[in-house]
């Protein structure tokens, strides 16, 4: 089992024209800034059918490149991010690049595989974010 989150730096866009339903317009929503944004932080968690968790590190947190000064965000994200913890400057100069991320992710076994179990919770955002990474492409209209 793999847990998942992300860090993003928050909405900028809304889709506009006409929308089949409101699942269209919301799957729009997160499409166009997926597209438009980049990945922060994204944090796996492995464990057991039971919960349980494998001897020493069972945790990582992987921080992208991220600059403030050339990348898009909403303002509002970032004071949150901020004050979570989150240091700019050393996603500015020691992030990784996510294509070699995605390189590395996908020879590990953690994707592409049927026994693996991805636990979530109001994850669009973060799927939107590994499809993204993984495919080194913008997510499908």
């Amino acid at each position: 089992y793999v847990a998942m989150d992300t860090e993003f730096p928050g909405v900028v866009a809304r889709p506009i024209g006409e929308f089949r339903s409101n699942a269209d317009y919301q799957y729009q929503l997160l499409r166009c800034n997926v597209d438009l944004l980049k990945i922060i932080q994204l944090g796996l968690t492995f464990m057991n059918e039971q919960g349980e968790y494998p001897p020493g590190t069972s945790t990582w947190q992987f921080n992208f490149k991220f600059n403030l000064t050339e990348d898009m965000y909403a303002q509002d994200s970032i004071e949150l991010l901020t004050t979570s913890g989150i240091q700019f400057k050393k996603h500015e100069e020691e992030g990784i690049e996510t294509q070699y991320f995605a390189e590395l992710l996908m020879t590990s076994g953690v994707v592409l595989c049927e026994g693996v179990k991805w636990l979530s919770f109001h994850s669009g955002y973060d799927f939107g974010y590994l499809i993204k990474i993984l495919t080194n492409s913008n997510l499908p209209e």
